[in-house]
């Protein structure tokens, strides 16, 4: 069993050594380790931090193309079986791999972990493990991954764990770091969620069509139905961000187009669906505190598709 840490960079070369040596340093065991970093055109210290390594790692440097085409290229360009995503501002626990390893060899497509939040310096912002879903939470089967790039972001890996080949590890094996130069700490709530709204429908145009022909690990019939699963929180992100604006006819129809999706979606209509419509009608916005770790957390917890990290948010 080959396995591929792929680590996206862009400018994080600040950070990067702590994500390469966060892979080389895996605990052993019966799997073969490559280390990938894909330097998405960065201007900074990025290549020498890189050369530093000399052959203990493999670089794809390429001019920047975007936070979509680098997870295509962690993709496409891993020689492994299976491939972990790496933020080049996060970095793996020593046992991830082996942690993971048995769940690997069982054959699921799409395994995640849980967190640890840190800020910018790398000191613990709680002791609470969060829920995974982003990048560097994922492990994938790349012959799998590879049947849904071109991809915009990791929401577009999801449908493998929605089509029920995934699985949720209950342990932190990520340390994900919060800044504001982050992808999501560098915008505001409404303007993040309707980001995220463009990303699910998207998505769900993309799953739609991909039913013509499906790929081996799925089916026609239920690629529909979990098209509908992302085009229901494209609505829900588009009725979030109407709240945060004060948008009450925006809201409303946010809400009963949530509402058609569900109910013809692979899971239908679900408490949280219910949750978010009555919250919804009642004019009740997430409270977001700029820069604070509460609007962090807010935030970050809507970048997952799965409805479990949607319900933590709303409780």
């Amino acid at each position: 069993m080959k396995i591929t840490c792929s680590i996206l960079c862009y400018n994080y070369g600040r950070y990067l050594a702590q994500a390469i040596d966060s892979c080389l340093n895996q605990e052993p065991g019966d799997y073969e380790l490559e280390v990938l970093v894909i330097n998405d055109g960065s201007t900074d210290e990025t290549p020498e931090v890189c050369q530093s390594y000399h052959n203990r790692i493999r670089v794809l440097h390429s001019p920047n193309q975007g936070f979509g085409s680098s997870l295509d290229k962690a993709i496409h360009e891993a020689s492994g079986d299976y491939v972990c995503l790496l933020d080049a501002d996060d970095y793996f626990s020593s046992n991830k791999i082996l942690t993971l390893l048995p769940w690997i060899i069982s054959g699921y497509l799409y395994i995640e972990n849980n967190t640890y939040y840190i800020d910018p310096n790398g000191k613990a912002i709680d002791f609470i493990t969060h829920g995974g879903g982003n990048t560097s939470t994922l492990c994938l089967n790349r012959v799998a991954a590879l049947s849904l790039i071109p991809v915009q972001n990791e929401i577009f890996f999801h449908p493998l764990k929605s089509a029920g080949h995934g699985i949720n590890i209950d342990k932190a094996l990520t340390f994900y770091r919060v800044h504001t130069s982050s992808m999501m700490g560098s915008k505001s709530a409404d303007v993040w969620y309707y980001h995220l709204a463009k990303i699910n429908h998207n998505l769900g145009d993309k799953l739609l069509l991909m039913s013509q022909q499906p790929p081996s690990w799925t089916n026609s019939n239920e690629l529909k139905k979990i098209s509908k699963e992302y085009q229901s929180l494209a609505y829900y992100d588009e009725m979030e961000a109407a709240l945060q604006l004060g948008q009450r006819s925006k809201v409303l129809l946010g809400c009963v187009k949530m509402f058609l999706a569900a109910i013809r979606s692979r899971n239908g209509l679900t408490v949280w669906h219910c949750k978010i419509i009555i919250r919804g009608l009642l004019a009740r916005p997430l409270v977001f505190k700029i820069g604070s770790y509460s609007r962090f957390n807010a935030t970050k917890s809507t970048t997952c598709a799965g409805f479990e990290s949607r319900i933590d948010l709303d409780e």
